[in-house]
């Protein structure tokens, strides 16, 4: 049973913030501008509505971008307390404060400050996704795509925690080119 709406939208909207950044797995990097954040953000409608913070701005762009960097680096933690610092710190930094909210018809915990900025509404949300994956599931469930070409993160949602790759598309490159260099080396 799923008592938190922090556990699927956000950890998504993290995921696919993480993976924003061109120098992973992309041709360029997808928030350079404000243009660029509100394609972002028309995106992921369902998580965001207007109301929750301001409107995103050109003061917002730049505190996104270094929120993924943040964010990925718990991706790439080696261990729970390197995650859970960069958790910790991010959720200070942001004024994650819980509170109780009704909007919906039912009663459920929200932790981002009503009339914030976008990018610490953008924080603090994503952040709380991830927190709720490493409470709830553990570290083995972040993932950074192994194939040679792309470094996109994902969460691996598999029973096994087998998954290693951020798509199929990867897993099948990756498989292609195992199959073709064994059948050169017979």
């Amino acid at each position: 049973m799923d008592f938190s709406h922090y556990s699927c939208e956000p950890v998504d909207l993290a995921v696919d913030l993480i993976n924003t950044d061109g120098r992973f797995g992309g041709n360029r990097d997808e928030l350079m501008f404000l243009h660029d954040l509100e394609v972002f953000l028309a995106a992921h409608q369902d998580v965001w509505e207007p109301g929750d913070s301001l409107p995103p701005d050109e003061t917002d762009v730049q505190e996104v971008r270094e929120l993924r960097k943040s964010l990925r680096t718990v991706f790439e933690a080696e261990t729970d307390d390197a995650a859970s610092a960069v958790i910790n710190e991010l959720l200070a930094t942001n004024g994650a404060i819980p509170r109780v909210s009704t909007h919906g018809g039912s009663a459920h915990l929200h932790f981002e400050t009503e009339g914030t900025s976008f990018a610490r509404w953008l924080a603090v949300v994503t952040t709380m996704g991830v927190t709720t994956v490493l409470v709830d599931q553990g570290r083995a469930r972040f993932g950074v795509c192994a194939a040679a070409d792309c470094n996109d993160v994902f969460l691996d949602t598999s029973r096994n925690r087998s998954r290693r790759h951020c798509s199929g598309t990867c897993s099948t490159r990756e498989n292609v080119a195992a199959y073709r260099k064994r059948q050169r080396q017979e």
